[in-house]
């Protein structure tokens, strides 16, 4: 079913471009690839019997192993070489700090709903391994920062609607890989580096980013001066952009590498399926804040930021741009494939709203046009304009 709502809707957008373009050919015939064949994680089994636990305060001092946790508090402070595996929290939460060599794997972690708080909230570790959990329904899955050599591997995040799947992640070494992250509000991934440690680090790849309400990867005040990848992912259906990296993410050294971005900004709320019935694309959950609706529309939306290499990606129907940038410096798009999106590149200056905004405002010193460097790229076929240059920025090819 999924596969043919996708389809329905690239058939769409080829439709338009019939139209838009008084049905005439593209200027050739672009070859797209298919989408990357990723492993989606095994299910979590829970033992069948676990030692039930109620409304507790518990300290983890020593591994742990099939306990059912409801409406308690469990703590790692200061700790070495704990694991906590095959268990289930219901409405209870994991706080890890100051530790080293900690584990949490193998658990369903879920109904933790508690206004910006997180089910699993980590600070100060090193060695921390988040392996092969569900992490579904919550008001955020795990805040994480201060942190190095982190690994979240092979887990499910599912509608953590209240304010994000996983926050923070301002880490020295994180990797992040082989996650599926689904219906999460607003974002997926919502990345920051507010206090600027110029060693912060992360690698994001071969991960499935499917129907996340508003940006799946999201980079806020970003800067470091290690690269940072996210590179080999699937990211679709998202509401208002794939990537996107904004908010005076001045020197960010992003690399966004061989990724699948599609079909961003096209789904509604609610479509049929196909015998008619009524199919729920993006399911409402009582703690969200907002509905989806759509927003941007882009596949990687760049705005208030520099640094940022956009590399062998496959970027295509997008509501809107392919590649969205506003006010941004020392941009690089290298041989990318951005077809049947409504614009391919826009490329533009700042935006007035941007310096008077709530969150992050934009300096005036830094409001300016957009440089972008042009190197191979196939930019063909999108459906009102392959490239839109506003007046002052510079395209260098």
């Amino acid at each position: 079913m999924r596969k043919s709502l996708l389809l329905a809707s690239v058939l769409i957008l080829a439709a338009i471009a019939y139209a838009v373009l008084g049905g005439r050919t593209a200027e050739k015939e672009i070859d797209i690839p298919e989408p990357p064949n990723i492993e989606a994680p095994e299910p979590v089994i829970l033992p069948e019997q676990l030692i039930p636990h109620v409304r507790e305060t518990m300290d983890i001092s020593e591994p742990i192993s099939g306990h059912r946790f409801e409406g308690c508090t469990l703590t790692i402070i200061g700790r070495e070489e704990i694991t906590l595996s095959g268990c289930l929290l219901l409405d209870s939460k994991i706080i890890i700090e100051d530790s080293r060599e900690i584990e949490v794997s193998d658990s369903i972690i879920t109904g933790y709903y508690v206004d910006e708080s997180a089910s699993i909230q980590i600070r100060d570790v090193t060695g921390l391994l988040i392996h092969h959990n569900e992490i579904v329904n919550n008001s955020v899955g795990v805040s994480i920062g201060g942190c190095g050599d982190v690994e979240i591997s092979c887990n499910l995040f599912e509608a953590n609607d209240q304010h994000n799947a996983v926050t923070g992640l301002n880490c020295e070494g994180a990797r992040i890989h082989g996650n599926v992250f689904r219906f999460n509000f607003p974002h997926a991934l919502m990345i920051m580096n507010r206090e600027a440690d110029p060693r912060v680090q992360l690698e994001i790849y071969e991960n499935t980013f499917d129907r996340n309400v508003e940006d799946a990867v999201n980079f806020e005040n970003f800067t470091s001066e290690l690269t940072t990848r996210v590179h080999g992912n699937r990211i679709n259906g998202t509401g208002w952009a794939g990537i996107n990296v904004e908010y005076n993410s001045w020197g960010s050294n992003i690399v966004i590498e061989d990724n699948y971005i599609d079909c961003n900004g096209l789904l509604t709320e609610e479509r049929l399926d196909g015998e008619g019935g009524l199919w729920d694309t993006y399911p409402s959950h009582g703690h969200q804040p907002e509905p989806y609706s759509p927003g941007w529309g882009h596949g990687v939306k760049l705005e208030d930021c520099s640094g940022v290499t956009v590399r062998g990606n496959v970027i295509v129907s997008n509501a809107e741009s392919g590649v969205d940038i506003r006010n941004a410096r020392d941009i690089t798009l290298e041989e990318n494939t951005i077809t049947l999106n409504r614009i391919g590149v826009s490329i533009m200056c700042f935006h007035e709203s941007s310096l008077t905004r709530e969150f992050s405002p934009l300096s005036p010193e830094d409001a300016g046009a957009s440089t972008v460097e042009d190197m191979g790229n196939t930019v063909l076929g999108n459906l009102v304009e392959n490239w839109y240059v506003e007046e002052g920025c510079r395209l260098e090819r």
